[in-house]
């Protein structure tokens, strides 16, 4: 009896009419593939660049805030300081994120000039590599038009 029940069933068709099957294709899965990979080379660069100009605004609100206290310094004691963690730097000048590196040059006890240079992967800003800012508020930076890097 058994045996006639799977004879049975074995010769009844094996598409149901009202079952459909439904799913992807390797070709439509390789198709989304590949455009998800165009627009990430595309996105991928622009991303780089807006992480590097982030860092440079660091770079430059770090300059302008150890102005102030350079400043502050001057008022206090009547003269600038080369310390560097009296201006709110590592020792070694590194700035918190590590990508520029502060430095202060003294040419006498009534002027100064900071500068900021790239270092790591900050480097890849080819145009911004140099920030500086004197005891006079002048802003610099190693791109010819040079308030550009400061934005």
């Amino acid at each position: 009896m058994i045996r006639k029940l799977f004879q049975s069933i074995s010769q009844q068709p094996l598409t149901h009419p009202k079952i459909i099957c439904q799913g992807f294709t390797l070709i439509e899965l390789m198709v989304a593939v590949a455009i998800v990979g165009i627009l990430s080379a595309i996105a991928y660069p622009a991303y780089q660049q807006y992480v590097l100009k982030t860092h440079r605004a660091e770079a430059s609100r770090l300059l302008l805030s150890a102005a102030n206290i350079q400043e502050r310094q001057l008022a206090d004691h009547g003269s600038y300081t080369d310390n560097l963690l009296l201006l709110g730097v590592a020792a070694d000048g590194s700035i918190s994120s590590g990508r520029y590196k502060l430095q202060v040059t003294l040419s006498d006890s009534n002027s100064f000039e900071l500068s900021a240079s790239a270092q790591g992967p900050q480097t890849a800003d080819r145009d911004c590599l140099v920030f500086t800012l004197d005891h006079t508020g002048q802003r610099n930076s190693s791109l010819p038009a040079s308030l550009f890097c400061w934005h």
